[in-house]
């Protein structure tokens, strides 16, 4: 069968949670938790290797009188001991019918012969690895979403990405925060959609909320708002640096969109980013681009030392964006 996505794996005789992302595992191993007690809530979970757990695979997936489901769930393939493993070698070739064995390898070397031989079998492999596409991470935070019936609209996922995005467990918290807070009692209706000002009220204070807020308001020509924003920015004691790291990334996300034959799964951005992005850019040219280019890496290097007043270089920055966009042919 090969690789499946974490939030779309469905229960299957045997199926590998492999990476380093402790997170996604958890998500995928819920899910296919949940799947299983939707169909029979008398569903069995046991556990293997842990302590306290069975240690033998023959004691939780032989046959049952009964026939009952049950969930069979190897926490740390990577670290099983050897004769566990040689069962699950040998378990794979007969699975029974009534057993779910989920495997969960944290990455490394160790079980690479049983891992290969799985892979060779078809087994579903969920790639629990790091998230670093900002794509991917509005991905987890509309299945956070998805998994409490929720919605949130595409550009308060990218909010909350852009503020708590450096952490997956905390971009976790933050979006359960998030639908707790949003939720009306029971008898309320369905709920709307989560929108960027719920998120605002939660990034309130952010360094990356508040530099974002800034650089959308420069590209966008506001020049009053962004200096005000800029304002508040610096009373709340903003470091210049992520605040210049922010528009930089804003400015090139621009230049990029506006290079012919711009393509959201090249560029790495969901499609409704691109559209944004392509809307902004026709009040862009070429020249004006670099203006705006020169003026970031100008202010980049004077916060990091160069300069001998780093707020100054930011506010510099700014104006100068605002006027590239504003003196465009």
């Amino acid at each position: 069968m090969g690789d499946v996505a974490w939030h779309s794996v469905d229960p299957a005789p045997i199926v590998l949670l492999h990476g380093t992302e402790p997170l996604l595992a958890q998500r995928a191993l819920e899910r296919i938790r949940r799947i299983l007690r939707e169909r029979d809530p008398e569903t069995a979970v046991h556990e293997l290797g842990g302590e306290g757990a069975a240690t033998s695979l023959a004691q939780v997936a032989s046959p049952s009188l009964f026939g009952e489901p049950r969930l069979v769930i190897v926490r740390d393939l990577q670290s099983a001991p050897e004769a566990l493993v040689r069962e699950i070698d040998a378990y794979r070739a007969h699975p029974e019918d009534d057993v779910i064995l989920v495997l969960v390898h944290r990455g490394g070397q160790r079980g690479k012969k049983l891992l290969d031989a799985l892979r060779a079998a078809g087994v579903p492999r969920v790639a629990c690895d790091p998230i670093k596409r900002p794509a991917d991470k509005q991905a987890f935070v509309t299945a956070e979403f998805s998994r409490a019936d929720r919605r949130i609209r595409p550009e308060a996922a990218a909010a909350l990405v852009d503020a708590f995005g450096g952490d997956l467990s905390e971009l976790a918290a933050v979006s359960r925060q998030l639908i707790e807070d949003t939720t009306p009692e029971q008898g309320s209706g369905r709920p709307d959609p989560v929108g960027i000002e719920e998120v605002r009220s939660v990034t309130a204070g952010r360094v990356e909320s508040t530099a974002f807020a800034v650089a959308d308001a420069a590209i966008s020509g506001r020049d009053a708002q962004a200096l005000v924003l800029l304002q508040q920015a610096s009373l709340a004691g903003v470091d210049p640096v992520p605040l210049v790291a922010a528009v930089a990334r804003k400015v090139r996300d621009l230049a990029k969109v506006s290079a012919p034959g711009a393509d959201a799964r090249r560029l790495g951005m969901p499609d409704w980013m691109l559209r944004n992005l392509l809307k902004e850019a026709r009040a862009w040219d070429d020249r004006s681009l670099a203006r705006a280019l020169e003026a970031v890496a100008r202010a980049d290097h004077e916060v990091k030392g160069a300069g001998r007043d780093p707020r100054w270089s930011v506010q510099r920055m700014v104006t100068e964006i605002c006027r590239a966009r504003a003196r465009r042919p």
